[in-house]
């Protein structure tokens, strides 16, 4: 889809939100590939003259378990973790970006075949390399998590430690910004994305390359765009599996009030991801942008595709005291194609920047915002991982409630996943190896109240029920409700008491109890 092209680039970054990075790649762009190595020069030449936020930190913490494998005749166990930290964030300059990385080392008193230690890591940014020119994009995402909706503990889950979940996706591009005259303003980006991950992931390398050019106001009230992009997917150790997808999109716009805008698109796609025969068809859509007040925003696009109907929503409104989100879309995605920050999910970014005032600190804002909507602790808020291409519908709604002293968030999500094609290798971990279709749906309450200026108490519950169809059908259902308070006892020093429960039904069938207590000091 076409949008109006903005100048600087964008990121967000912890309180501040930054205009959306735009992603490139393309077989044979040489020239292209010279400029990523120039932009990593660039970067080179300029990381010592920048300022950053540095927090180095220590976490403990001690756990029991009546469960500890997470199976149906389960045995308890005690679990101590130490994990030196360090985040690091800059909004303003030349560098701008966050990183989160953690050591975690994590020991088991009577099975000690699975302690384990490995690094915990997100985080993304850029480097404005020529002022409002040329931009250079990176993000990094190393993280540990159930890859499975139906077996197994719960995504979010910070006891899924096992070295075969461990993903790994990295991305480095430069983006180039430039105008015409006086007329329309364009930008030329690459991006490499390299993923990979534990036992039965096919290690790949995406290749995006776009191009847009757009004047939206060319004719006054009217404007249009052009949009190109081609991703090349290469699978490592895999014959014959390299997959293109290029699409070409024109859009008129036309600006019926500073509060409306409609949009017409026509363009073309091909792509060789088995989505049907022929692997080609022209695009045709309509959309429109409406913000009726500084508060609220709309925009929705429809538009007719290879694989049948697309579409993108994205609603948010803002009262003094709450917040509301709802998004939807249909498009094809892989598990490569997104860094899966959590700040690209719009109710996140929403909430996170809602509570600026109440919370100042960034990072524990995130962490508060990650427990409102159910997220792990650290790494991707979007788990799901495969080796192939699919189908996604996603629909996501959440509203915030905010007092003097409570934080309350109600969140609902349904996605739908259909493998195209048949499955590339076979894996019991990938649940797109062994069903056609996979759809979950979850629902999550969390309260977060503040019993002191040191002291808070949260609780959450997570209703969540998992499907898959095909040449066999599987089904789970879980609840999961936890009861903590966390307290600061100096400055620098924090800790939390935390009691969960977890039961699941269906293909996962165990019941367990996680008592956790934590301690973190800050330098």
């Amino acid at each position: 889809m076409a949008e109006v092209l903005e100048r600087k680039s964008t990121v967000r970054t912890h309180g501040q939100t930054r205009r959306p990075e735009i992603r490139m790649g393309c077989r044979g762009s040489a020239s292209v590939k010279l400029l990523a190595l120039a932009g990593m020069v660039i970067v080179v030449g300029n990381v010592n003259a920048q300022v950053f936020i540095v927090q180095p930190s220590v976490h403990s913490r001690l756990t029991y378990t009546d469960n500890v494998g997470a199976t149906e005749n389960g045995e308890s166990d005690w679990i101590a973790e130490v994990t030196p930290a360090i985040a690091v964030a800059r909004d303003h300059g030349r560098i701008t970006g966050n990183l989160d990385a953690r050591l975690r080392s994590v020991m088991y008193a009577n099975d000690s075949d699975r302690n384990t230690a490995f690094v915990a890591m997100q985080g993304r940014g850029q480097v404005e390399a020529v002022e409002d020119v040329l931009f250079v994009d990176m993000s990094a995402s190393v993280s540990r998590n159930n890859r499975s909706e139906l077996r197994g503990r719960g995504s979010e889950d910070f006891l899924s430690t096992d070295s075969d979940n461990e993903t790994r996706i990295f991305s480095l591009g430069p983006r180039l910004h430039f105008r015409l005259g006086a007329g329309p303003e364009g930008v030329a980006s690459y991006r490499m994305n390299w993923f990979d991950s534990g036992a039965g992931i096919v290690s790949r390398t995406v290749e995006n390359t776009r191009g847009q050019l757009s004047d939206p106001q060319a004719f006054g009230r009217v404007g249009w765009a052009l949009d190109y992009s081609c991703a090349d997917t290469r699978y490592d150790d895999v014959r014959d599996s390299e997959l293109s997808e290029e699409i070409a999109r024109a859009t008129m716009f036309l600006h019926v009030s500073p509060q409306f805008r409609l949009r017409a698109i026509a363009g073309h796609e091909s792509n060789e991801y088995s989505v049907r025969s022929g692997e080609s068809n022209s695009i045709t859509g309509a959309g429109f942008d409406w913000n009726p007040t500084p508060r609220t925003s709309l925009s929705a696009t429809g538009e007719d595709r290879i694989f049948g109907r697309s579409y993108y929503l994205d609603f948010n409104h803002r009262r003094p005291l709450s917040w509301w989100n709802v998004s939807y879309s249909r498009d094809i995605t892989s598990s490569a194609e997104t860094d899966g920050s959590v700040f690209d999910d719009p109710a996140f970014a929403s909430l996170f920047d809602a509570l600026a005032t109440e919370v100042p600190d960034p990072f524990e804002r995130e962490a508060l915002v990650r427990q409102q909507l159910g997220y792990p602790g650290i790494g991707l808020f979007d788990t799901f991982v495969t080796n192939n291409y699919f189908l996604a519908r996603t629909l996501r709604g959440s509203v915030s409630l905010v007092g003097a002293r409570n934080v309350l968030t109600l969140s609902v999500q349904r996605s739908e996943r259909t493998r195209l094609g048949e499955p590339l290798v076979s894996d019991p971990r990938d649940d797109l190896s062994l069903f056609n279709d996979v759809e979950t749906r979850s629902g999550t309450v969390s309260l977060s109240h503040r019993l002191s200026p040191a002291a808070t108490l949260n609780t959450s519950l997570v209703r969540s029920y998992s499907e898959g169809s095909g040449t066999s059908d599987a089904e789970t259902r879980r609840t999961t409700f936890s009861l903590g308070v966390s307290s600061r006892f100096g400055r620098r020093t924090t800790g939390s008491l935390i009691y969960r429960h977890q039961r699941a039904a269906g293909t996962s069938d165990f019941t367990e109890n996680i008592l956790t207590a934590s301690v973190g000091m800050q330098f």
